[in-house]
């Protein structure tokens, strides 16, 4: 048997037990499908807060990675 843990944003406690294989498979699988969307949702929002920036993605990256270069020349 194993455990899975789902956190959500309500205050709720449940206990649920599945004892047939094909349907652990499936509420896996169905888990899985939510997870992917949220996460698509939130990568489509974290992608907007760039959008309105004045600079383009490429000087933000260029600027990440001299800011990395830099920390890792003073480390040397």
């Amino acid at each position: 048997m194993g455990q899975i843990t789902i956190e959500i944003p309500q205050s709720v406690n449940r206990n649920y037990r599945i004892i047939s294989e094909d349907s652990a498979n499936e509420i896996l699988s169905k888990i899985d499908l939510l997870v992917k969307q949220e996460n698509k949702v939130n990568d489509d929002e974290i992608i907007g807060l760039w959008a309105d920036r004045k600079k383009a993605v490429e000087e933000i990256a260029r600027e990440l990675r001299r800011k990395t270069n830099d920390r890792s020349l003073k480390n040397d």
